[in-house]
């Protein structure tokens, strides 16, 4: 089956940065956020958790549009808040290794 893009959950790295507050992007709790989250070990994360992605390296999160860390699109395979758990814990487990 292929990543239907229109219909795909975003993930934008700033949402597991541990130096944002939730008012500035960050989506998870600090327990699942880590520091300098980069669009290669979001991929590895979501690579890990057997989802089908498609990696947006020229896209620029909205409120740090000068900053182009890139996005992944996901697919809706749970609610977005389960995803970004799962995401966020699997970050944690791969920068402690």
């Amino acid at each position: 089956m292929a990543l239907e893009e229109d219909t795909a959950w975003v993930l934008w790295p700033e949402y597991f940065d541990l130096r944002r507050t939730r008012s500035e992007g960050r989506k998870v709790k600090r327990a699942f956020a880590v520091s300098d989250p980069t669009l290669e070990i979001l991929t590895k994360a979501v690579e890990r958790l057997g989802l089908q992605y498609k990696a947006e390296p020229e896209k620029a999160y909205p409120a740090n549009w000068w900053n182009q860390k890139g996005r992944i699109l996901v697919e809706k395979s749970m609610p977005k808040s389960k995803l970004l758990e799962k995401v966020g814990s699997e970050l944690s487990r791969i920068q402690r290794s």
